[in-house]
């Protein structure tokens, strides 16, 4: 049975409207956090905040009407390039049960229909960041992204962080 994608920007309202979201939230700190040991507490009120001065957006992806994934986003302009309006990453994912539904590609289909709405948005430049716990090197390389940098994290509330 084909299954119906589709792909938009959403408010955080309505995602938090969502029956699933929660499950998702859990699932994607738990498959992706390397922070386990501080618990998941989002700060929705500042999201909320940010998405109102459009500083936030969501990117989602919905498979027969069920949120099935998301790219957050931050975007403005760097402070070194203030004519230019930028996008980090700011958390992505696609729930397992919707990765590869009878090869539908979900994830690349959310990305490639993002990078054009980042596009209409007039952002020029958009960072994306891999996960060492579920390396993405080679979708981000099929999607047309280059490294550039590394990411390393110093968890200083962690024994691990001391000699």
């Amino acid at each position: 049975m084909i299954k119906k994608h589709s792909f938009q920007w959403e408010g955080l309202e309505a995602i938090l409207a969502e029956p699933n979201v929660r499950e998702l939230l859990i699932d994607y700190w738990n498959e992706l956090s390397p922070l386990k040991h501080i618990p998941l507490d989002v700060d929705w009120p500042r999201l909320l905040e940010w998405e109102r001065r459009f500083l936030f957006r969501v990117w989602t992806a919905r498979v027969d009407g069920t949120l099935a994934g998301f790219i957050t986003w931050l975007i403005q302009p760097h402070h070194l390039h203030r004519n230019t309006l930028m996008a980090m990453d700011h958390g992505h994912y696609v729930a397992p049960a919707f990765r590869d539904i009878a090869g539908s590609m979900t994830g690349l289909r959310m990305w490639r229909s993002c990078e054009r709405a980042l596009k209409e948005l007039g952002v020029e430049v958009a960072f994306c960041h891999d996960n060492a716990l579920r390396p993405l090197s080679p979708f981000l390389l099929a999607i047309g992204a280059r490294p550039f940098s590394s990411m390393w994290l110093i968890d200083l509330r962690s024994e691990e962080a001391s000699p």
